[in-house]
C-alpha cells in the first residue's frame, strides 16, 4: 500500500481525498464505467483520488490519481465480502478519506466524510419465471443475494446512484432511500452526426438482405429467443453473439435458431462488436433485464435503426431517438421487422415517454464535483 495518503487529513494541500472502490469491475460495460470515472478524475485538480481496482494494468497514469490493486478480491464470495467489510474498514481508518464511492452495488463498512454507492445490477427488479429457473438455476439465488447486498447497510449512504432515473427511483423504493439521496448519472455519450445518421438510413434502401444484430451475453434474461422470433417470419438475417455451447441457456437458444437464418458468432470483443454493429442494418435489444443497455447507446451513436420492446430502460435511452421503433408485444415486433425488410418502416404504437422524478447529473465529472461539494469533512461513522 502506498503511504502517501495514510495521513491525508494532515496533508498540507488540503485537497479532499476521494476513494473509489471498484475491485469487482474487470470487464464489460461496468469496466467502461470505471474508465469514465478515472477520466473524469483527471479533470478535477482540486481533489486527490485513490482507485481500488482488480489490477492497475492498462489504466492511465494521472497526476492526482493512485491505484491500489486487490487481485484476490474476486477469488470467492467469501474473499469479496471480507474485502468489502473488513479490509476496506481497516483501509479507511488509515486513509481517512473525505469521500468513499463504491462503484459496484455494495455498501462497504468504512469511515468517510461522505459515503455513496453506485448501483448497476438490476437483478432485484427481476421476477424470475419457471423458464429462467430451469435454464439458469443460479439466477434465482443471485437475485436473492443481490436483494440482500443492496439493502445491507444501505442507510449508511449519503447518496445512492444509478445510471437511469427509472432504476434510481426503483432503488429508492426498494432500499427505502429518501428522494433527496437519489442521483441518476447518465454515462458520457456522443450522438451520431446528422450525416452519419442519414448515411446509415440510406444503406437500408439498397437491395440487400436486411441484417439484424443482437449483441449480448448468454444469460437467460437476455431473451435471445425473442430476437429469433422477431426475424423468423421475415426475410432477415440475425447475428447473435453466442456460439451455442456456452451454457444451458445458450444451447437452448441454438436449438431455437436451428433451420433459421441465424448466425452464431460467439463472444466478441468490444471492438469487434462495434464493427459488426456498424455493418448491420438494424439493432435488436429484447432483453428482459437491464439497468442501462449500453449497446442501445452505441447503436444510436452510429445512427443505426433500433427495434426495441417497451421497457423502462429502452424508453429512457431511446424514446426521443428518431430511428427507434418500439413494440408492446411480439406481433407488433414482427410487423416492425417485416416493414423494415420491405424498406417501409412504420411505428405501430405511440412513442412512449420516460418518467423523470429524481436528480439527474451528466457524466462522472459532474457527479464527482457534486460529491466533493457536499462532503462532510468531519468524517462519518462505520
Amino acid at each position: 500500500m502506498s503511504t502517501q495518503y495514510l495521513s491525508s487529513k494532515s496533508n498540507k494541500t488540503k485537497h479532499p481525498l476521494v476513494v473509489v472502490s471498484a475491485v469487482a469491475l474487470v470487464n464489460g460495460g461496468m469496466f467502461e464505467i470505471l474508465r469514465q470515472c478515472i477520466e473524469s478524475a483527471a479533470h478535477l485538480k482540486e481533489a486527490d483520488f485513490i482507485f481500488l481496482v482488480h489490477t492497475s494494468e492498462g489504466l492511465p497514469v494521472q497526476a492526482n490519481t493512485t491505484y491500489m490493486p486487490f487481485p484476490r478480491a474476486n477469488h470467492s464470495y467469501f474473499r469479496r465480502l471480507y474485502t468489502e467489510y473488513v479490509s476496506f474498514m481497516a483501509l479507511s481508518r488509515q486513509l481517512r478519506p473525505d469521500i468513499w464511492l463504491s462503484l459496484h452495488d455494495t455498501t462497504p463498512r468504512v469511515i468517510a466524510g461522505l459515503q455513496a454507492v453506485y448501483c448497476h445490477n438490476s437483478l432485484p427488479y427481476f421476477r424470475p419465471r419457471l423458464k429462467h429457473a430451469l435454464l439458469e438455476p443460479f439466477l434465482v439465488v443471485r437475485a436473492f443475494l443481490y436483494g440482500w447486498i443492496y439493502r445491507f447497510r444501505s442507510q449508511r449512504n449519503d447518496f445512492v446512484i444509478a445510471q437511469l432515473p427509472w432504476f434510481t427511483s426503483f432503488l429508492g423504493r426498494y432500499m427505502a432511500v429518501p428522494a433527496d439521496k437519489l442521483i441518476a448519472v447518465r454515462p458520457n455519450f456522443n450522438a451520431a452526426s446528422e450525416s452519419a445518421f442519414q448515411a446509415n438510413q440510406a444503406e437500408m434502401t439498397q437491395g440487400k438482405k436486411l441484417i439484424c444484430f443482437y449483441p449480448s451475453l448468454p444469460r437467460v434474461y437476455k431473451n435471445f429467443e425473442e430476437a429469433i422470433d422477431l426475424c423468423a417470419n421475415a426475410e432477415a438475417t440475425l447475428w447473435v453473439t453466442l456460439k451455442g455451447d456456452e451454457n444451458r441457456y445458450a444451447k437452448y437458444v441454438h436449438r431455437q435458431g436451428k433451420g433459421k437464418d441465424v448466425v452464431f458468432m460467439g463472444l466478441l470483443t468490444h471492438e469487434e462488436c462495434l464493427k459488426k454493429m456498424a455493418l448491420a442494418d438494424v439493432i435488436l435489444f429484447p432483453s428482459d433485464l437491464e439497468s442501462f443497455g449500453l449497446p442501445i447507446l452505441e447503436a444510436m451513436s452510429l445512427g443505426k435503426t433500433l427495434v426495441l420492446p417497451v421497457r423502462p430502460w429502452t424508453v429512457e435511452i431511446a424514446g426521443a431517438y428518431q430511428a427507434a421503433h418500439f413494440y408492446e408485444n411480439l406481433a407488433q415486433g414482427r410487423e416492425i421487422v417485416q416493414s423494415l425488410v420491405q424498406r417501409q418502416p412504420r411505428i405501430t404504437i405511440g412513442r412512449p415517454k420516460a418518467e423523470n422524478s429524481v436528480r439527474c447529473l451528466e457524466g462522472f465529472t459532474e457527479l464527482l464535483r457534486f460529491l466533493i461539494a457536499n462532503t462532510n469533512t468531519e468524517g462519518g461513522q462505520a
